[in-house]
């Protein structure tokens, strides 16, 4: 039988879904259906396949293929799992319905088809699935969905929004930090997890700006909120502080979601005569519109006023003392601002003897703190990132020096 023939009953079940209807389009399942049409598929086939097994070199790559699509995949039905809502009886019928075609398509293995005798083993349309087995599916899926989200954001814990798209890029390696690697700011690390916390638990939250002196660990707090709470529930994506005008689209795809996200916005300054700062402000106020109760901003800025004033900003307003104020005033919207100062030498040294401890370097107190001194006379001066930075210097020295001997 020929490949293409082969793949119809595949391609007919598939048409078949209802709510699951966009698996359709999604990367091999949408190639597949492709050759299905074709006349003479055989080399592309193979080439599929090939991308295929890259995709899960062990077992059924075609089972764990789909069932990480129906997993990800979001719809009406998986957005209200995650949202924890009940649905209409018709929605679960479609539901029902298409697990039953989707069960049946996980029991297809091309391997059989195409590797074997060349012919398939009976009619996949044909297979039975017990309605005990559709539920209990069903029932698994929700409840992963409701704990762990749907789509992008089931699959991914941090985005980038895309002006150019107007949609979310997931960020498929984010940072590992973690609140245990960060030594110091004890105060303000535990108010930006208490803050979190509450957010996470639906309670009333407020937005944050974090501001202080460059290398001082405020970006390396919010990521590691990231870590600590994203099994809660919590997302973080990224905005450009150019991009905060299309706030209003980020908010409409967000608003309906049973997660919660934190819009991290970094280095957050404004120059003289940009006039970002209002939409800023617009959003942190409020407009006519409800504001989401499943959204908060966290921004980071080495400015308190987060808008560099010039006296041309005075001179050229008749109305100076009033702008001024507007753009002083910026800061206080934020419900909660944390500071982040650079470590005196007692605290610099502090943090250098916590990471050299985290690594497990073995090198003498006097002889560490002598050289971090040095280090940060040399480089960037005090700051936790400096301290970081002579780090990764010495444990990379201590370890080529140790394959050497």
């Amino acid at each position: 039988m020929p490949i293409n023939e082969d793949l119809k009953p595949v391609a007919e079940l598939l048409d078949k879904l209802i709510i699951f209807r966009t698996i359709k389009h999604t990367g091999l399942i949408r190639e597949l259906l492709e050759l299905a049409n074709q006349q003479n598929p055989t080399g592309s086939f193979y080439e599929w396949y090939g991308r295929l097994l890259e995709y899960q070199p062990y077992g059924n790559s075609w089972a764990a293929y789909l069932n990480d699509v129906i997993r990800y995949d979001e719809n009406f039905f998986t957005l209200h799992c995650e949202r924890n809502e009940s649905y209409p009886p018709a929605i679960l019928k479609a539901v029902d319905s298409d697990l039953e075609i989707l069960l049946k398509l996980v029991h297809w293995d091309p391997a059989e088809h195409f590797f074997g005798t060349g012919h398939s083993k009976g009619d996949i349309r044909t297979i039975s699935i017990p309605t005990t087995e559709i539920h209990k599916f069903r029932e698994t899926l929700a409840a992963t969905i409701q704990t762990q989200g749907a789509g992008l954001f089931g699959q991914y814990q941090a985005a980038v929004w895309h002006r150019a798209s107007q949609n979310f890029q997931p960020i498929r390696y984010p940072d590992p930090i973690t609140f245990q690697q960060l030594i110091g700011y004890e105060e303000q690390k535990q108010i930006l997890q208490d803050n979190t916390r509450r957010f996470v638990k639906g309670l009333p939250a407020n937005h944050i700006l974090l501001y202080g002196d460059r290398g001082s660990g405020k970006s390396s707090s919010v990521k590691a909120l990231l870590h600590q709470f994203a099994p809660e529930g919590l997302r973080i994506i990224e905005v450009n502080k150019d991009d905060l005008t299309d706030f209003p689209t980020i908010t409409g795809l967000l608003r309906h979601r049973g997660l919660k996200f934190l819009i991290y916005v970094d280095d957050l300054t404004f120059e003289s005569g940009e006039i970002g700062y209002k939409h800023l402000k617009a959003i942190l106020e409020g407009t006519l519109e409800h504001k989401p109760t499943n959204i908060l901003i966290y921004a980071t800025s080495n400015r308190r006023h987060l808008l560099r004033e010039t006296f041309a900003d005075r001179e050229n307003d008749i109305h100076g003392n009033d702008t001024v104020q507007e753009q002083l005033s910026l800061a206080d919207r934020f419900g909660i601002t944390l500071t982040y100062q650079a470590p005196d030498q007692h605290q610099f040294l502090a943090i250098v003897r916590g990471l050299a401890e985290q690594r497990g370097l073995d090198v003498d107190k006097d002889t560490l703190e002598k050289r971090a001194l040095q280090w940060e006379r040399q480089h960037n001066g005090r700051s936790g990132r400096t301290a970081k930075q002579f780090i990764d210097y010495l444990e990379g020295e201590l370890r080529l020096n140790k394959t050497k001997r």
